[in-house]
């Protein structure tokens, strides 16, 4: 018989225990995973919600919208003017200017947190 990479010789009671272990620990698997679930199911809002926040990036996604709907409210009230000042041009310079920045940040941003890391 050709012996290769995946040939392996093992005694026939070695064989047998380790089949008996192998058979009796997946007798025990289930068990274990139904505890396992019950400790799942069984957490506190309190403990599985800052997870969920993490995971799915509530804070920043409200941000970005607060943001868009504040660079809305502003290029209209500033296309509205009559004569805009430097003043006013000033003040939506820096919202857009901001709204880069925050952007750039989000965009960059990984979801962190949790069992992830």
């Amino acid at each position: 018989m050709a012996e290769g990479k995946n040939t392996v010789n093992v005694d026939r009671a070695e064989y047998d225990a380790m089949r008996d272990k192998i058979a009796a620990l997946e007798a025990e698997a289930p068990a274990e995973k139904e505890e396992v679930v019950w400790r799942e199911a069984t957490k506190s809002v309190l403990w599985v919600a800052p997870e969920y926040f993490s995971r799915w990036r509530l804070f920043p996604r409200a941000f970005i919208t607060m943001y868009i709907y504040l660079l809305y409210k502003v290029v209209t009230w500033f296309m509205a003017l009559p004569t805009p000042v430097a003043e006013q041009a000033a003040l939506v310079s820096v919202v857009v200017g901001a709204g880069a920045a925050w952007f750039g940040l989000y965009v960059n941003s990984t979801a962190g947190g949790g069992k992830d890391k």
